[in-house]
């Protein structure tokens, strides 16, 4: 009976014996493929990386495609503007230095100053600006004066802009292919500098001007006509100074007819200065307008 008992448990112990030796086969089997093969497991770890390398590199690609369409279009159509880029990269220093010498008549220190640097950002914002004050103080020098015209911006800014920019822009690109014609060496963005500049001293007086005082407004836009042509004048006179004396005279009274023109449009339009009797019979009109406007109503 105990030797029944002995087998039986032997016979126990070879079959637990067997089935952990399947099952560590079974275990060490990939273990040992794993260790055997371990190539094809580098291969698909760089398969795998690859992969998102190459997407990586293709976001890379179609971005710098798109940038480059992008500028390929800004180059096409606005090509135009990028030489106009460098006219627009000023000193905050040198803007102050420019408008400060440019206001002292016959200045030939402005000149030396903006031969090899002109700029466009000062004669913008000069043109600007004085548009902007010229059309506030005129309106309110006829406002003082007694005379309301509701329309007056209407028609009173675009003859403003039409005015300015044009003396300001076509003015020096004009005196520029006349000087180059008589055999100057005048070029086209330092004129335009000297003409910008040579506005500033319109800003402050155009402020006093809004004052309704004829004598006054006479005197001070006089003064600033001076102030502007003698510096246009002097400034050009350095780049026309290789043409023959007759021509360079030519140029000058050009730029002298440019700027009465300006004087008397300020003073007559733009600073008018309206006589009592024009101002009583405007008003009388006005009434009589009211009067027959009320009439019709009832």
């Amino acid at each position: 009976m105990a030797d029944l008992i002995d087998a039986d448990f032997n016979q126990n112990i070879e079959i637990n014996n067997s089935i952990n030796n399947n099952t560590n086969k079974q275990t060490s089997e990939p273990r040992t493929s794993n260790t055997q093969n371990p190539n094809e497991q580098n291969n698909s770890e760089k398969i795998s990386r690859g992969g998102s390398f190459e997407e990586a590199i293709a976001k890379e690609v179609t971005k710098e495609t798109k940038n480059k369409i992008y500028k390929s279009w800004v180059d096409r159509y606005l090509c135009c503007f990028n030489w106009l880029k460098k006219y627009f990269q000023i000193k905050s220093n040198d803007f102050f230095s420019r408008i400060a010498l440019s206001i002292i008549p016959f200045n030939r220190k402005f000149y030396p100053m903006i031969e090899n640097s002109p700029d466009f950002y000062g004669p913008f914002w000069i043109y600007t600006t004085f548009i902007i004050l010229v059309s506030c103080c005129g309106s309110l020098a006829r406002t003082i004066q007694g005379f309301r015209d509701y329309n007056f911006y209407q028609e009173f800014i675009p003859i403003a802009c039409i005015l300015i920019y044009f003396i300001g822009f076509g003015v020096p690109i004009f005196i520029t292919l006349l000087a180059k014609l008589f055999g100057g060496k005048t070029n086209v963005a330092p004129t335009i500098c000297i003409y910008g500049y040579s506005y500033t001293i319109f800003l402050p007086i155009t402020i006093v001007c809004s004052i309704p005082s004829s004598l006054l407004q006479w005197v001070l836009l006089a003064y600033a006509i001076f102030s502007s042509t003698s510096l246009i004048i002097t400034s050009i006179s350095f780049s026309i100074s290789s043409i023959t004396k007759g021509k360079s005279i030519a140029i000058n009274v050009i730029i002298c007819i440019f700027q009465i023109i300006v004087f008397f449009v300020l003073k007559l339009y733009f600073f008018k200065h309206m006589n009592k009797d024009i101002m009583n019979k405007d008003g009388n009109d006005a009434m009589v307008n009211n009067s027959t406007t009320t009439n019709t109503n009832l």
